[in-house]
């Protein structure tokens, strides 16, 4: 890739990208992502947010931890479920569990930078997010209760907006 007139390699990098289909972000949100872990090979990403629906909202996730080639995933659409949730402006503990595994996500939030965000199609709002955080991930077996991934990311985007006591599970 060519940036400024210099060439700048990315093989061998790791990297984030998503797109969000809607044209507002959702009233309220918390977003963790890291491809820094002491474990080569590691990725983590997990989103719980607000979700307008029809004449309402609901709780909406998905979660995934990229460890040994395998995908960990906890969704709300793949029978998985939010245990817990501790969220305040620098510190989140979220439960995730599904069918197989637990995930504890624990994650502290750095000094946040304000981003530009969509607000009805055009991009006039505010969001921040960190980028120097960090995220502690424990993954557990729940069959036979064996640890099967315990370790630290840094380098953590974490996102937080909007009343995150509506994210809590009843």
């Amino acid at each position: 890739m060519d940036l400024n007139g210099e060439r700048v390699d990315f093989s061998g990098g790791r990297g984030y990208i998503e797109k969000d289909w809607g044209h507002s972000f959702p009233s309220a949100y918390i977003w963790i992502q890291s491809n820094h872990f002491d474990t080569p090979n590691t990725s983590f990403k997990a989103s719980v947010a607000r979700i307008p629906w029809l004449t309402g909202s609901f709780t909406g996730f998905i979660s995934g931890l990229w460890f040994n080639k395998t995908l960990y995933s906890f969704t709300t659409y793949n029978k998985s479920s939010i245990k817990r949730l501790i969220v305040n402006e620098s510190y989140t503990e979220i439960e995730f569990v599904n069918p197989h595994c637990r995930l504890v996500v624990k994650s502290r939030s750095d000094t946040p930078a304000p981003l530009a965000s969509p607000v009805t199609g055009l991009m006039g709002g505010r969001i921040e997010e960190s980028m120097t955080s960090e995220v502690y991930l424990q993954l557990t077996d729940m069959k036979n209760d064996t640890l099967i991934f315990s370790g630290t990311g840094g380098n953590a985007c974490i996102g937080i907006s909007g009343p995150t006591e509506t994210l809590v599970p009843r």
